[in-house]
């Protein structure tokens, strides 16, 4: 993952994710009425210290589309998934190392109980 800027904010975003920001940003520049298609992301989220946006909002006195809004509601989803997956991955790995140490206790707990029983 990658740290981007939109909206002079540090925005955590794959090359695709990126790839589709500015296909959206360019679909939008009018360069003879001197508009960026960027300015559509001003103002509409933000972001915490690690680039995960954590609230995109409706702008007040801007024009927007429905299409940024969207796009900005699935990268925000996307940051949360993939903080989920890694999450539980860590889980399964702690468990599995629980778990193995918890077999490893047994096994030795059994051997001791079959030389007690075979004395």
């Amino acid at each position: 993952m990658a740290l981007h800027i939109i909206d002079h904010k540090r925005v955590e975003m794959t090359d695709g994710e990126y790839s589709m920001y500015d296909k959206i940003c360019t679909s939008y520049d009018e360069p003879k009425a001197n508009r960026k298609g960027s300015d559509l992301f001003v103002n509409h989220f933000d972001v915490n210290g690690d680039g995960i946006i954590i609230m995109v909002k409706p702008p007040t006195n801007r024009y927007t589309s429905l299409e940024v809004f969207c796009f900005l509601l699935s990268i925000m989803q996307n940051q949360h998934l993939r903080i989920i997956q890694q999450q539980n991955e860590m889980m399964i790995i702690e468990a599995s190392a629980k778990i193995n140490e918890l077999i490893a206790e047994v096994n030795s707990l059994k051997t001791k109980v079959d030389e007690s029983l075979s004395k």
